[in-house]
């Protein structure tokens, strides 16, 4: 594969052409019938995605955010990874499912949860603890579920949706998702479910790459009550279960191939709240209790003939609640207050085959925490102004996090495995801590012209180390030890950018600089396993900056018709010793030309243009990855009625058409055999979209 030089197509694409996104700045005066489009600025604190709007309906989180230009992903596989933003993916975006964060101590399970019920995502870039609260040190992401319908008599009306969808060519699989809902003015319930199967991809080469198969189930039911004109009571119950392989864990050892796969994740998710117009100069009230039920298994297995290792699984049980409201001062400025408490407790155990008896050894705790629990109370306040043309925001927030964890380290477990130098390293040593965490945000800008909207925004966060950063070890394979020492890791994050649109052309930017302090990052000891694997740990460097630009320009052709263009560039350095940060995404550009109609027909064609990576940390794991450019394609045609079914939608995508081997960077890979495989070659996606 070349490498593709980048330097010279950023500064002439950006110049004469400008990537086709779910969502664009705003609509822009054209002749014809015009999709409704979502206004996008990078000046704004967040970015909304309507899954509703887009001519497929996403199955996963990582499907809706697909054409968000500024989110990349670290994959363990199509169904098991997750998104990154700014450099940092678990360690600095939070993932909520409404007020309930759901990656805290389950990162691989960031996709578990279905998206059929989703109404939007919340997209935010940058340092946010004074937005959603503590460890939103790169960005946030806030999924929300859909609101209840109502009519207008006591006579009940029914509505409901399919969505389906298979893949073709060298990937395979299906997803099909139902629902329907009742309703009148005073009741509505709700039920939906939806299957999906894939699997194992072939790559660019046409070989099949083993253990990325998948498969879910998902079923939701809701109901709501009216209370009033402009209030309801409504709960809701979740059901997801998946089963994922994992392409990119395989290692070898003693001539052997390992790897890892997810046979039983499983997660009951429960919300009972009420939401109200207005009450007493509020607004958009709304009071929410949460549950969540998450069991997460990970089997390391080996291709032969008796395949069975070791079998782990982490529980967790998270309560709490959330309280939001709006109060409008004037017609200048709006309140905005948040509230949240959540506590999860863990459990976990783990279980190893006896290759002399055949049988698996008794369950007891895994190495690193028997158990723990996690309490997280916050608040957030935001104060958003606007005077003539010029706009402010001043935001604080506030976290009391209190960790309870039992430790399970226990070095007699690893004498046979570690040098003696390291035991002083490594003691079995209990947290019980209470952590207050300040985070604030300001930004300012001026409308100048309409085609010249500078802005600057300073903000800050900081966040506690998480159970595997502190806790985790598993020195026979990764040779990771724990570090029950590690202090908060702190960020603070300056943008400065400009929006615009100038008739037909319209562009929004982002330059901006994170400055940490105590990031936690994953070095080497110095030290061998008695295997010869380098020993590593989480320790705080004391000082780490990540930089970078975003930027997206377009120009409305007539008749629907928009060209487009998107830049995404990161810089991750250890400031310690002058190293790169890991996992830092290669510089990206992405050109479209599309035309989009909410009926008949829409299409886009793509080019994808990712530069190489060689700025990598050897310590993690990472290893360089060449550049490439992929050739991406998509039709589909809105119908006003077809058949029984209304406002469908039938859509086909073509990714990788000239059917190219190439690998992302952000890939997982194994630390002793460096194993990354190409990741899918040609491949399509047939999909249906409709009510009835």
């Amino acid at each position: 594969m070349k490498k593709t030089p980048l330097s010279w197509i950023v500064a002439m694409s950006l110049c004469s052409a400008c990537a086709a996104q779910s969502v664009t700045l705003e609509p822009v005066a054209v002749e014809g019938e015009k999709e409704t489009a979502t206004s996008m600025s990078l000046s704004d604190a967040k970015t909304v995605i309507n899954t509703q709007e887009l001519s497929s309906q996403p199955t996963t989180l990582n499907e809706a955010l697909s054409d968000t230009f500024f989110v990349n992903f670290k994959k363990a596989g199509d169904y098991n990874s997750e998104p990154y933003i700014r450099g940092r993916g678990v360690n600095g975006v939070p993932i909520y499912i409404e007020g309930m964060r759901i990656n805290a101590a389950h990162p691989d399970s960031t996709n578990l949860f279905t998206m059929i019920d989703a109404q939007e995502v919340d997209v935010y870039r940058g340092a946010n603890g004074a937005n959603v609260g503590m460890g939103a040190m790169n960005g946030a992401i806030v999924i929300k579920l859909k609101e209840p319908q109502f009519g207008t008599t006591d006579e009940f009306e029914e509505s409901s949706f399919i969505n389906a969808k298979t893949s073709l060519f060298s990937q395979t699989g299906y997803t099909t998702g139902i629902g329907t809902t009742l309703y009148n003015q005073f009741v509505n319930f709700s039920l939906s479910g939806s299957i999906s199967e894939y699997n194992n991809y072939s790559n660019g080469g046409g070989d099949e790459v083993l253990h990325s198969d998948s498969d879910s189930k998902h079923y939701a039911i809701s109901t709501a009550v009216k209370t009033g004109d402009d209030s309801y009571i409504y709960g809701r119950f979740i059901k997801d279960k998946s089963s994922s392989g994992d392409p990119l864990s395989r290692y070898q050892q003693s001539g052997v191939w390992n790897y890892t796969d997810h046979p039983n994740d499983d997660a009951k998710t429960y919300f009972v709240g009420f939401k109200k117009g207005e009450w007493y100069g509020l607004s958009d009230i709304d009071f929410q209790i949460f549950k969540n039920d998450l069991h997460y298994a990970v089997n390391t297995k080996k291709e032969t003939s008796v395949p069975y290792a070791t079998e782990l699984f982490r529980e967790s049980n998270t309560k709490g609640a959330k309280l939001s409201g709006k109060k409008e001062l004037d017609e200048h400025q709006t309140l905005s207050l948040a509230m949240t408490y959540s506590k999860m407790e863990i459990t976990n155990g783990v279980r190893n085959w006896n290759t002399t008896t055949n049988t698996w050894g008794d369950w007891t705790s895994a190495m690193g925490i028997k158990g723990g629990d996690y309490t997280d109370f916050g608040i957030q306040l935001a104060d958003d102004m606007k005077y003539d043309k010029a706009f402010y925001t001043l935001a604080i927030g506030y976290d009391n996090v209190k960790r309870n964890v039992t430790s399970n380290v226990n070095t007699t477990k690893l004498d046979s495995l570690i040098p003696e130098a390291l035991d002083a390293l490594i003691q079995k040593t209990n947290t019980d801590e209470r952590d207050n965490l300040l985070s604030m945000s300001a930004k300012a800008g001026y409308e100048i012209s309409s085609a010249f909207v500078p802005y600057i925004k300073l903000s800050n966060a900081e966040r506690t180390p998480y159970f595997n950063e502190a806790y985790g070890n598993n020195p026979s394979n990764g040779s990771q030890i724990p570090n029950q020492t590690l202090g908060n890791e702190k960020v603070w994050d300056i943008d400065v950018g400009m929006d615009g649109k100038y008739e037909r052309f319209y562009y929004t930017s982002a330059l901006y600089y994170q400055r940490y302090s105590d990031y936690i990052e994953l070095v080497k000891t110095g030290y061998l396993t008695t295997g010869g694997l380098p020993i590593k740990r989480y320790i705080n460097l004391d000082e780490a900056i990540i930089y970078g630009a975003e930027a997206m320009a377009g120009y409305g052709l007539g008749n629907d018709l928009f060209v487009e263009a998107a830049y995404l560039y990161t810089h991750g350095q250890n400031e310690d010793d002058d190293t790169p940060l890991a996992f830092i995404a290669p510089q990206k550009l992405t050109l479209s030309l599309a035309q989009k109609r909410s009926k008949g027909l829409s299409w886009k064609l793509e080019e994808v243009f990712v530069d190489n990576q060689d700025r990598i940390s050897s310590v993690n794991g990472e290893i360089a990855t060449p550049g490439y450019s992929l050739t991406n394609a998509s039709m589909s045609y809105g119908f006003s009625k077809l058949g029984i079914l209304k406002n469908a939608v039938v859509s086909f995508e073509l990714n990788n058409i000239f059917d190219k081997s190439y690998r992302e960077h952000l890939d997982k890979v194994s630390s002793t055999a460096w194993y990354l495989p190409d990741n899918a070659g040609i491949n399509g996606v047939l999909s249906l979209k409709a009510a009835f």
